[in-house]
């Protein structure tokens, strides 16, 4: 049962991040003048981004019905539970993750009706998405707790999913970008140049947000120190941490390397820019993988009390 779960974790958070980067890429690198650049450019940009937010929200709703039976079964200590109403109508009906879930569903829903039937509107669709991804903060072994400790740790975890979803989401719509502007089109480098400092400037936002929030959830869900390396939760853990580590480094290379070559415009920047944000991406997927399997498994702190 437990495989199962991780993939559709895993599903569910790449979507769920896709259809929010792509919706925040939207506001902040295409919701404005672009000086020099010809309205279809942006315009077929934009299409491709709608189309991405459409079908992460799609997946996101699809992957979040699949999970219930998932969470029903590990909740009633059974297999056989997964496959009984009962069972999933009390997860659905009287515990917080069924009514977190149902909020998330409905935010997710809002989504879809918005980029499906508005979508010149951006902002609506972000606000949508970021209800949509926040929302997973507010289940989980990050969140928990109850009073006012209870929800600082939801608020943190649901920032820390934000500023990832940003960053990670908004790699899939910058990739796409630069890709056209490697074929050495002029005018899809010339939309680059403008929307690469755009996404560059949110990055150091998230990346300063994820490393942030990440600490507190790593003292949280560790309990100590030594329990990163003292217990295979631990070691996954700092394995999340690595990875999260070299694609700073990486954004940090594109930022005082390629970028100013970038703007230069040096057909070559933008190869090396479009294969930097591929291991970007690559690197990104290892980390939502390792944040779906941490999910089901019990962190030390549980251990401790």
């Amino acid at each position: 049962m437990d495989d199962g779960l991780v993939i559709a974790r895993l599903v569910h958070f790449g979507a769920a991040m896709a259809a929010f980067g792509a919706a925040a890429f939207r506001v902040y690198a295409l919701d404005r003048d672009v000086a020099s650049t010809p309205s279809h450019l942006t315009a077929y940009l934009d299409r491709w981004n709608v189309q991405l937010v459409r079908i992460g929200a799609w997946l996101t709703l699809v992957s979040a019905l699949a999970i219930v039976p998932f969470v029903a079964a590990r909740m009633a200590g059974a297999g056989s539970a997964a496959f009984d109403p009962p069972t999933i109508a009390t997860v659905l009906s009287a515990t917080e993750f069924g009514r977190v879930w149902f909020w998330h569903s409905l935010f997710t829903i809002l989504l879809i009706v918005s980029a499906g039937f508005a979508p010149h509107r951006p902002a609506l669709a972000l606000i949508w998405a970021a209800l949509g991804l926040a929302s997973l903060g507010w289940v989980g072994h990050a969140a928990g707790g109850s009073g006012w400790a209870g929800l600082g740790r939801e608020v943190n975890q649901s920032v820390h999913l934000l500023a990832a979803g940003l960053w990670l989401g908004g790699l899939l719509p910058l990739g796409w970008l630069l890709r056209q502007a490697r074929t050495g089109e002029e005018q899809y480098g010339s939309l680059s140049r403008q929307v690469v400092p755009a996404f560059s400037h949110m990055g150091y936002v998230a990346v300063a947000a994820i490393a942030i929030t990440g600490l507190v959830n790593t003292l949280i869900l560790a309990g100590s120190l030594d329990a990163l390396s003292g217990t295979d939760y631990g070691r996954l853990l700092s394995l999340k941490i690595l990875l999260y580590l070299v694609m700073v480094a990486i954004a940090l290379r594109n930022r005082f390397r390629l970028m100013p070559q970038l703007e230069a415009a040096y057909a070559s920047a933008s190869r090396g820019f479009y294969r930097s944000v591929l291991v970007e991406q690559a690197i990104g997927f290892a980390v939502l993988a390792v944040v779906s399997v941490l999910g089901t498994w019990p962190p030390p702190s549980m251990h401790h009390h």
